[in-house]
């Protein structure tokens, strides 16, 4: 009797660390100085990376005035999502997994990518690199007094964001969000931050998750008609981290 009471003492003890673990492992950083140029150096390796092969890695800090996020993409896959499709950042000031401010970046807008498509030079072209330099601005949405749309790169909000591709064919992205933009006036109170390598199949999800559920009824037995995806990726493409801001 007393070895089972000692089995089950270790067992408890190994679920609570593992539960305080897997809750911990997204950890907001202590603030410190950054320079939103797209070189991560002040990071150093803080970066928390999702998964053995480091596909790709983020990390979040914030100071008085500022949210600040940086990403880091390995996998070549992630990397044209990343350069097509954008990297957004979404704030929910009340700490709830759902969209609310959203900054998307890169994002290269259908007139960009149908020149692309057409530019005789593009087998000479790093289609990546490209994407970067001819996005045309921010697509910002739910932010407080931002209008929804896309936001000029010079904009008065202090909103920016920068990518590059370094030479070692590593992604990198920093960007920083002004608290003011996004309307947080308590910093006590938990904040929801997510953070997405935009893709074809998240975009799929959102869309079949919003629309209504289909059922049909077939020799009296009620199935549900819309279709399932599967996940092509091998590693988580987004992160919520849910918490309270450095003060």
């Amino acid at each position: 009797m007393k070895k089972i009471i000692i089995n089950l003492i270790m067992i408890f003890s190994c679920m609570s660390l593992l539960a305080q673990k897997k809750k911990e492992q997204y950890r907001l950083l202590p603030s410190f100085p950054i320079t939103v140029d797209g070189s991560l150096a002040e990071w150093g390796d803080q970066l928390f990376m999702m998964d053995p092969d480091s596909s790709w890695g983020f990390a979040i800090s914030n100071d008085a005035h500022f949210i600040y996020v940086a990403v880091q993409v390995k996998d070549p896959i992630l990397q044209q999502d990343a350069t097509r499709h954008g990297i957004l950042i979404n704030i929910n000031k009340e700490a709830k997994k759902k969209d609310a401010a959203q900054l998307l970046f890169p994002v290269p807008d259908a007139e960009t990518l149908r020149a692309m498509a057409n530019d005789d030079n593009l087998p000479n072209l790093n289609v990546r690199e490209e994407l970067i330099k001819r996005s045309r601005g921010y697509q910002v949405k739910g932010f407080d007094q931002i209008v929804d749309g896309l936001l000029s790169f010079e904009n008065t909000y202090e909103v920016h964001a920068v990518a590059k591709l370094l030479p070692n064919d590593r992604l990198v992205y920093e960007a920083k969000i002004p608290l003011e933009s996004v309307a947080i006036k308590d910093i006590q109170k938990d904040v929801a931050i997510q953070i997405m390598i935009n893709n074809r199949f998240a975009q799929l999800q959102k869309l079949m998750k919003n629309r209504p559920n289909t059922r049909q009824s077939v020799y009296g037995r009620t199935y549900n008609s819309s279709p399932s995806l599967k996940n092509p990726y091998k590693v988580k493409t987004d992160i919520w981290w849910i918490g309270k801001l450095n003060e």
